[in-house]
C-alpha cells in the first residue's frame, strides 16, 4: 500500500461490487456525516484503480465515502493500494477492518467470512488465525447463518442482538428459534436470561450432562468426550477443525502421531 495519501472526487471513486456489506443504517451514515461535517473526515479510504471502470475501487472505507457525500464533501483522503490484489486479498482487509471497528452487521460479517473461508479452502481455525481473530467469532459467525431465514433478518434490522441470537442457534429446529427469538425481543431478554431460557427449551439434562461420541472409520476407532453440554454437530466440527490444524503441526515438524497427546496438551 503506498504511503502516499491523495485526494480523490467523490464522483470519481466506486463501491466494491463484492463488499461484504449488503446494506447500512442511515442512522449510521447520518451519526458518521454529523462528524465529517464538524470535524472533516479523518481517517482516509483505502483505494484501488479500476482501469477497466476507470475509476477508483473503494477498498475500506464505503461508509465514509458515503457519509462524505451526505455532508457534502467534494474530495476524500485515499491511500492507493500499490499492485494486483485478488479477491480472497480484498475480501481479507474488509473482515479484519471490519471485525476490529464492529463497522459490519453480524449476519453480513458471518456471511464474509464464511465466503472467505470458501474462497481459501481452509478451516475455521486456520482462517481464524489467518484473520487474527479469535476460532470462537468464526464458530459464532457461522452459527448465526444457520438462524431460519426470518430469525435472522431480526437481527440484521436490531430487534434480535447478536449474543442472544447465537444462544437461540443451539436450538435443535427452526420452529424452536423462531418461537424463542419472538420471545426474547417481546420480553427484551438479556443474553443471561436467553441463555437460562435456552437451557430450559432444550433441557437441563441435554445441556450440562457430559457427551461422547465414539465410532469406527475406515479401520480407525476414535471417541470424543465433551466436558459440558451435548455434543452437536458445530461443536463436534469444531473440534474436527482444531485436530486437523494439530496434525498439520505434526506433519511440518515430521513428528509421527505418538507426539500428537502431547502436543494437544499443550494446546
Amino acid at each position: 500500500m503506498s504511503n502516499t495519501v491523495l485526494q480523490i472526487q467523490l464522483d470519481e471513486l466506486m463501491p466494491d461490487p463484492n463488499q461484504p456489506r449488503r446494506g447500512g443504517l442511515q442512522s449510521e451514515i447520518d451519526r458518521l456525516a454529523a462528524s465529517i461535517a464538524a470535524r472533516g473526515l479523518l481517517q482516509p479510504l483505502r483505494v484501488m484503480r479500476d482501469d477497466e471502470r476507470k475509476c477508483w475501487r473503494i477498498v475500506c472505507g464505503e461508509s465514509r465515502w458515503r457519509a462524505a457525500k451526505q455532508a457534502g464533501l467534494e474530495t476524500v483522503p485515499c491511500l492507493p493500494v500499490e499492485g494486483v490484489l485478488s479477491e480472497t486479498d480484498i475480501l481479507s482487509d474488509q473482515i479484519v477492518e471490519n471485525h476490529v471497528r464492529n463497522d459490519l452487521r453480524a449476519l453480513d460479517l458471518s456471511r464474509a467470512m464464511v465466503k472467505l473461508k470458501a474462497l481459501k479452502g481452509c478451516t475455521s481455525q486456520d482462517l481464524a488465525a489467518e484473520l487474527g481473530i479469535s476460532g470462537a467469532s468464526v464458530s459464532r459467525a457461522e452459527a448465526l447463518l444457520t438462524l431460519p431465514p426470518d430469525v435472522q433478518a431480526m437481527v440484521d434490522d436490531g430487534r434480535l442482538a447478536e449474543s442472544a441470537a447465537y444462544e437461540i442457534s443451539r436450538l435443535r429446529d427452526e420452529d424452536a428459534m423462531r418461537e424463542m427469538a419472538a420471545m426474547v425481543v417481546a420480553s427484551r431478554l438479556n443474553r443471561d436470561q436467553v441463555i437460562e431460557a435456552v437451557r430450559r427449551k432444550v433441557g437441563k439434562k441435554n445441556v450440562t450432562k457430559a457427551g461422547r461420541v465414539a465410532g469406527k472409520l475406515d479401520g480407525v476407532s476414535f471417541s470424543f468426550s465433551f466436558a459440558a453440554g451435548e455434543p452437536t454437530p458445530e461443536t463436534l466440527l469444531r473440534t474436527l477443525d482444531q485436530l486437523r490444524s494439530k496434525l498439520r503441526e505434526l506433519q511440518k515438524g515430521d513428528k509421527d502421531l505418538s507426539a500428537l497427546s502431547d502436543l494437544l496438551r499443550a494446546s
